[in-house]
Parts: C-alpha cells; structure tokens; sequence
C-alpha cells in the first residue's frame, strides 16, 4: 500500500489531513514534529510528505531541506499558517516541492493531487 507521512503541530490540521489521506486509500502516518521519527519511518518510501514549515528552533528553508536529505519520497506538499510569496518562492526554487499550501486551505486542491498519483 502506498504511504504517506503528515508532519503538522497544529492538532487539527493534523487530523484533517491524516482523514483525507486515508479516505483516498493512503496509508498514513501522523505526527506532530520530526522527533516522533523511527528509525523504521525513515527507511520507509513515502508516496507524499505532507508537511508543515513553521517548527521551533529550524528555519523553514532548512527544514523542508532536512526533509528532503533525511525521507524517502516521491512528493512533498506544504501546508502551512506562512503565507509569505518570499519564503513561497524560495521553497518552490528548491526541487521537489509539488506544492504549497497557505491556511486556510483548499482540501479539494490537495485531494486532487494526492489522487492523480
């Protein structure tokens, strides 16, 4: 079955996606920061990363850069309370980013892309 992993503080964000993820016949991993890793997750070939940037103590350039070095995956979506068109830009300069998402967001738009994989 094909994975995906959700990385959100916000608790409801979390769940909403964690839902949606599994209504489209994902199987899904939630967690609220990189610390609820496994040494399992991380071998793991992750479908979609789905993830926020705003984390205490890590820039998000750095973060969603740490993402990409440290998972296996074929997608990442951001889904974040930063709306800022700079760090936007930014993140879509770096490869592999499929998409960025500002709250509120558009859960039809994110459940489109995760069925057209």
């Amino acid at each position: 079955m094909r994975k995906v992993l959700v990385i959100q503080e916000d608790i409801i964000i979390l769940k909403i996606l964690e839902r949606l993820v599994k209504l489209n016949n994902y199987e899904c991993k939630a967690i609220k920061s990189l610390d609820a890793l496994t040494i399992e997750d991380q071998q793991t070939n992750y479908e979609f990363i789905i993830t926020d940037i705003l984390f205490e103590g890590i820039a998000p350039l750095q973060f969603v850069a740490q993402i990409q070095e440290v998972l296996h995956h074929n997608n990442l979506l951001i889904v974040t309370n930063m709306g800022q068109d700079k760090i936007k830009q930014e993140i879509f300069a770096m490869r592999g980013v499929t998409g960025f998402y500002a709250v509120p967001i558009d859960l039809d738009e994110i459940e489109s892309i995760i069925q057209a994989y």
